[in-house]
């Protein structure tokens, strides 16, 4: 598997990119890597892009395991609720992605969401900033 993050503070973002074949383990390392990252936030969303990432190896047992450990390595208190958004091009991956989206509701930390295009899933993040302004008396939305 092939993985990159990148930050957008700006925007609130942990981006990951990710490619090849995927296992649990790799994707445990991806996601410690950037929280190892001095430009680390928890107060981040996550904007999760895979692109032609095969998941055909993971099983729905491998993906609880995944959920579990990046739950127990989730210690952070942000100060709104934490989204991630996943974008996946390829379909069969994106089927599998569907039983994630149903699943971290009750395991995960964060409200997940699967979209097909980019623009979407950033729509999607940013509603929830705005959310967490106005209700905070923060920045109005432009």
């Amino acid at each position: 598997m092939n993985f990159t993050y990148a930050f957008e503070p700006e925007n609130g973002l942990c981006i990951y990119r990710l490619s090849g074949k995927a296992t649990v383990r790799e994707l445990l390392a991806c996601f410690a890597a950037a929280r190892s990252d001095p430009h680390w936030s928890d107060n981040y969303d996550f904007l999760t892009l895979l692109d032609h990432l095969s998941l055909s190896d993971m099983s729905a047992d491998a993906m609880v395991k995944l959920m579990t450990k990046m739950r127990e390595g989730d210690t952070a208190t942000p100060d709104h609720t934490r989204r991630g958004a996943i974008v996946c091009n390829d379909p069969f991956s994106r089927a599998m992605l569907t039983y994630w989206e149903l699943s971290a509701e009750q395991r995960l930390m964060t409200e997940e969401r699967v979209f097909r295009f980019e623009s979407k899933a950033r729509l999607w993040l940013r509603s929830s900033r705005d959310e967490t302004d106005l209700a905070s008396g923060g920045p109005q939305p432009a």
